[in-house]
This record gives structure tokens, sequence and C-alpha cells, in this order.
């Protein structure tokens, strides 16, 4: 008796790990792509991806999947990438000369269309990037890292990581990323003379989820500084924030 019942959780196992195996979502194209278009410094290359039908695919695929079918990791990893392949999409699309966000006044952004028209279909639904930001990615996985692996398709955001997020790497890959945008000029600056420390808008417009996460923006980035700026935060400096530049990441205009 004992024998059939281990033969027969032996292979309900089989049969779990074999659909979790079939459910996964391959993104092995996209993960090409970025390799090939993007820079080290995280500048796109707009135009390739435009030629490129590889790109073209990967976005249909993203129309019909069921997102639900996939893990935890496994749906974060695909809303992350499909945020940053929508926008890709767009910038292509829309061909900004400067600027995803419009102008009215030289240096003064304003209009936000770019991130709140519905343009695409993910996983059976018509979304706009904030859709997938502000209703999917903070309500649902309260992982406030994802700030620095979604890219805005500006110099002021994080630099599009050159790797696609998978289920197996996104949680290793947004604390990479995390790590690599707070320690650079983009991120975080201290100012040991004013008692400052300056850090990315992103903390001033997402600072309830840091905090959420942390109990505070200083001790959510603690962890990611070197030990000289580390040991600052003990000074308890004020928090100012940084300009953030949206000038277009694009290795060079579009045609």
């Amino acid at each position: 008796m004992k024998r059939l019942m281990v033969a027969f959780l032996i292979s309900v196992l089989v049969v779990f790990s074999l659909i979790h195996e079939a459910k996964a979502f391959d993104y092995s194209a996209y993960d090409q792509i970025l390799k090939q278009y993007v820079d080290e410094r995280g500048l796109i290359d707009y135009n390739g991806i435009a030629r490129d039908r590889r790109f073209a695919e990967y976005m249909k695929s993203l129309e019909s999947t069921e997102v639900e079918e996939l893990s935890v990791d496994g749906q974060l990893a695909f809303w992350i990438n499909a945020y940053n392949a929508v926008t890709i999409d767009k910038v292509i699309k829309t061909k900004p000369k400067k600027s995803v966000r419009k102008t009215f006044v030289p240096g003064v952004w304003t209009s936000t269309k770019f991130f709140t028209t519905r343009k695409h279909v993910v996983a059976g639904k018509r979304v706009s990037q904030d859709d997938i930001e502000h209703e999917i990615l903070r309500k649902k996985f309260n992982d406030p890292r994802m700030h620095f692996a979604i890219v805005c398709a500006s110099l002021g955001c994080p630099p599009l990581a050159r790797t696609a997020y998978t289920e197996e790497n996104v949680r290793t890959q947004l604390e990479a990323e995390a790590r690599k945008y707070l320690n650079s000029e983009r991120g975080i600056r201290t100012d040991q003379a004013e008692k400052t420390i300056y850090v990315s808008r992103i903390f001033d417009w997402f600072g309830e989820d840091f905090v959420e996460k942390s109990g505070s923006i200083l001790e959510f980035i603690r962890p990611y500084l070197t030990e000289e700026d580390a040991s600052f935060l003990d000074r308890k400096p004020k928090i100012d924030f940084l300009d953030y530049n949206w000038a277009l990441n694009a290795k060079e205009p579009l045609k």
C-alpha cells in the first residue's frame, strides 16, 4: 500500500512539473533583441528594433498570453518585460524627436499621454504603461525594486537592462538593477558639506512604496550604498530630489 502511495505521489509531482514547464514563457528572442540593440549605457537603437521582425513577433505573442498560468515570479517578469516592450513600440510608432513628453515651455515637460494611452493589447486586455505600472506591478507584487526595472524611454530613467527578465532571474536581476541605479549619478548624490542626500525623483513620485517596504526612503537605500555613503545616513541628512532628465534615450534620431 505504501509503495502504491509513493508511486502515486511521484506521478503527481511529475505531472505538475511538466505542467509548470509547459507554462513557461519564452523570452529568448526578446533577450537577443536587447543584447543587440541596447548598449552598455542603456541607449537604444530604436531604428534597428523597428526593422527587426523578431520584435513585432514578440509584441504579437504578448497579446494572448494567459498570465495567470505563470508562477508569481513568472508573472512579475512578464509584466516588467511587457512594460518595457510597449514603451519601445510606442517610441518606434510615435517617433518623438526629443522626448516622449511634450513641452509647451522650453525645458518644462508636460503631457503624459505617452504613458496613459491604451494602444496595446497584453494578456487579452488593452493597456497603457500606467495600467501595467500602477494597477498590476505596484498593486500585485509589492516590490519597489521594479521602479528600477521599468524604463520610461528617458535619460533620467534607470538604463534598460540588456537581459530579459525571466521567472528564474527576476529577483536577482531586480536587486542588481537597483544597486546599479542607486550607485549612479542618476540615482543618488551626497553633499556632506550641506548634510544633504539627493535622490532620484522616483523616490518623490513613489515614496510610499519604499516607506511601506523598509520604513523610510533612507532605510530602503542603505543596503545598496557604499560604506562611506551608508555611514553618512547615520548623520540623518536632509533629502532632496535630483532633476529628472526626460530627454529620449535613443542612440540616434528616429527615422
